[in-house]
């Protein structure tokens, strides 16, 4: 519906522009004034609110049963969450996730090559002092053939949290 509003106004904005020429220099310098005006907010306004981002603090966290597992075109990070704040409820995870080709099982991961990496965020609702289960879908582009033993790691980077308001 949006849309339908920005070419409304835009199809009257030109109209204007042609049919009151004498409105062409203010017509440009508003125009020119409120794209810069929503330049500027987009590149300024920050993508996620920032209040939400790390209330919590990875202490307060507990994963469990973390696994990846590979697909046919994606790798799925699932496990569970049982959040241990007592004020604010959880609702995503943030993770970095790397792939490491090593020449042994028990080869220290600083030892091998890093084959794969993504960073996504699983979404879910966990209340203060509950337990959820999470899952996160990664693409893992051009991956080399494994010579080795292929390991995983994951390490959490942010942690989103809503305060919890009584009812």
């Amino acid at each position: 519906m949006v849309v339908v509003e920005i070419f409304v106004v835009l199809s009257l904005y030109i109209y204007v522009l042609f049919r009151l020429p004498e409105m062409r220099i203010a017509g440009t310098i508003i125009a020119t004034t409120i794209i810069g005006g929503l330049l500027y907010y987009t590149i300024t306004a920050p993508s996620a609110p920032e209040e939400e981002l790390n209330r919590i603090t990875p202490e307060e966290v507990v994963l469990e049963g973390v696994t990846l597992d590979f697909g046919p075109r994606l790798a799925t990070l699932a496990g569970r969450v049982i959040n241990n704040s007592p004020t604010y409820a959880l609702t995503g995870i943030s993770f970095d996730v790397k792939l490491y080709d090593c020449a042994a099982e028990d080869t220290p991961l600083a030892d091998c090559f890093i084959i794969g990496e993504d960073a996504k965020e699983a979404h879910f609702s966990a209340p203060p002092g509950q337990l959820r289960a999470f899952d996160a879908s990664l693409i893992f582009a051009n991956l080399p053939d494994v010579e080795g033993v292929l390991r995983w790691d994951y390490r959490i980077t942010a942690l989103r949290a809503l305060e919890v308001v009584d009812r």
